[in-house]
């Protein structure tokens, strides 16, 4: 461990409703104790590009994220697309309602561990998952979680936190609505109502979907459902609860690919990354990368 560091901390103030600024602010703390620690509190993602933007700018050694994994993708975008930051040492102090990358990651959520963890030496390549011209550290879905996603608003995200997902969830369960898309997997051709492609082990909190990746592996899973039912999302969900994998699910399409193309019968199609929305299109291509990020870990 280098005796005096220079952090830029980079405060995502409504990650989780605010619920953990406690944390955040008792890690910054511990920071400046014996190292530089420069704060930037963003509100919005306006904001947060207007930081980015000024980053190459400031002198530091290690940049840190304080939010949740929706916080983290679009820092690690933005971190590709503004010069001179591309090759930072990137550490986060988790504060997410689910905190994935926390998960994968195995960090202890107490402030002393976080801070052991960022003045530490020990990093890790995160591979990263290009969809169209952004990339994703996780997952990324387009069909019934997507529509879960889209439907939550921000306000009722900030005061509900981990609820609003369950109350969607099941809102989207009873009514459920199912979109046709054309999924092309190198060069193999399927229709779909849903896909999730995951770079993760975990999904929507400390669940198992996949024993064939993590955010570690250089393998991008995609998991392919012709016509969802609400028999076959029950299925995956006894699936993930005794076996913490659904490719043994009948109705599932598992592919490890390199390309990935969707494209809509009908309407766009909201796409979620990372548990945030990402955007309405009519065509999608997801790739493997060669891009990657070196994140702090225990």
């Amino acid at each position: 461990m280098k005796k005096s560091l220079k952090f830029s901390v980079i405060v995502n103030l409504n990650a989780s409703g605010g619920k953990n600024l406690s944390l955040i602010n008792e890690v910054i703390k511990l920071l400046k104790k014996d190292h530089k620690v420069k704060v930037f509190k963003t509100y919005n993602k306006d904001q947060a590009k207007t930081v980015f933007k000024k980053l190459p700018d400031e002198n530091f050694d290690r940049i840190v994220i304080a939010g949740g994994d929706g916080s983290i993708c679009f820092a690690v975008n933005e971190l590709f697309q503004n010069n001179g930051l591309q090759d930072k040492i990137v550490g986060f102090i988790p504060a997410g309602s689910t905190n994935i990358l926390q998960i994968e990651t195995k960090i202890n959520s107490t402030a002393n561990n976080i801070y052991g963890v960022l003045v530490s030496d020990k990093t890790k390549k995160i591979n990263l998952v290009k969809i169209n011209k952004n990339y994703f550290i996780l997952m990324a879905g387009i069909g019934f979680d997507s529509k879960i996603v889209g439907s939550i608003g921000e306000k009722s995200k900030k005061y509900l936190g981990k609820i609003i997902f369950i109350i969607k969830g099941l809102q989207n369960f009873i009514f459920l609505n199912n979109e046709k898309m054309k999924v092309e997997v190198d060069g193999e051709k399927f229709s779909a109502s849903w896909i999730l492609c995951t770079n993760s082990k975990y999904y929507a909190g400390p669940y198992s979907i996949t024993k064939k990746t993590n955010i570690f592996d250089k393998k991008v899973i995609v998991y392919i459902v012709k016509n969802l039912t609400r028999f076959k999302i029950l299925n995956y969900l006894w699936l993930i609860y005794i076996k913490g994998d659904i490719s043994s699910a009948k109705s599932v399409i598992t592919r490890n690919f390199q390309t990935l193309k969707v494209e809509m019968t009908k309407n766009k199609l909201l796409t979620q990354i990372d548990g945030e929305k990402f955007s309405h299109q009519n065509n999608i291509t997801i790739q493997k990368s060669e891009k990657f990020f070196n994140l702090l870990i225990p």
